[in-house]
């Protein structure tokens, strides 16, 4: 369930994190989840299917974006930017921007986008998940986007394994040297809230991660 809190703003279940009050409810898991596929799809893949108009760097207009869906999908006609707003603020992976009236998705795009204005990764240690068949492909020729427009990193261990896991269920983590990368003036730009983005990064970079961190860091998880 999506809600707010009339002290803490909005959140996510049955009542507030902070004072354990119901809020005002906002929408059902089951609209959340509609709303965030329709989202998804339309600020990283396809636009056009609900007639708006995108600039270079994956804005939209969110008047106009509210707009499209309450007319396009079917028992949305309540929809307000006030919504929209309340799923980007509570959202666990930072997936979108909201800014001067406009909206856009910060990762995950198979259109081209330009997202050079994302900050800089602060941090200097990335993660990727590979399967066997992967791993060497991988150390030989670096990692090059593939089915999205950029390479997606994690920033741990812990959530490189999360995100392998849907492909593969042992997945062998690469470690990538940001530092030296960073230092050889490759931009990895920070995405989400465990989500990091870049165009590539050669293999001289990256390195296979011991079993024994991803077993122990599985271990944690539990």
């Amino acid at each position: 369930m999506l809600a707010e809190c009339e002290e803490h703003g909005y959140y996510r279940g049955e009542s507030c994190p902070v004072c354990n009050r119901k809020g005002k409810f906002l929408m059902s898991d089951k609209e959340l989840d509609s709303l965030g596929r329709i989202m998804a799809g339309t600020l990283r893949h396809f636009p056009e299917k609900l007639g708006l108009m995108m600039d270079g760097r994956g804005w939209v207009d969110i008047s106009s974006f509210v707009k499209a869906i309450g007319i396009s999908r079917s028992g949305f006609h309540w929809l307000r930017t006030k919504h929209i707003e309340a799923i980007v603020l509570t959202d666990p992976r930072g997936r979108y921007q909201i800014d001067g009236g406009m909206i856009r998705a910060t990762y995950g795009h198979t259109i081209d986008v330009n997202l050079d204005d994302l900050p800089l990764a602060e941090i200097n240690e990335f993660y990727y998940p590979v399967t066997e068949e992967e791993v060497d492909i991988i150390l030989e020729g670096g990692l090059h986007p593939t089915d999205r427009r950029k390479v997606h990193l994690s920033g741990s261990i812990e959530k490189a394994i999360e995100a392998g896991k849907t492909r593969t269920e042992k997945p062998i983590i690469l470690r990538i040297d940001g530092k030296a990368a960073k230092k050889d003036n490759i931009k990895i730009y920070h995405a989400g809230k465990d989500v990091y983005i870049t165009d590539g990064i050669d293999p001289k970079y990256i390195s296979r991660v011991d079993e024994s961190k991803i077993n122990e860091s599985e271990e944690k998880n539990k």
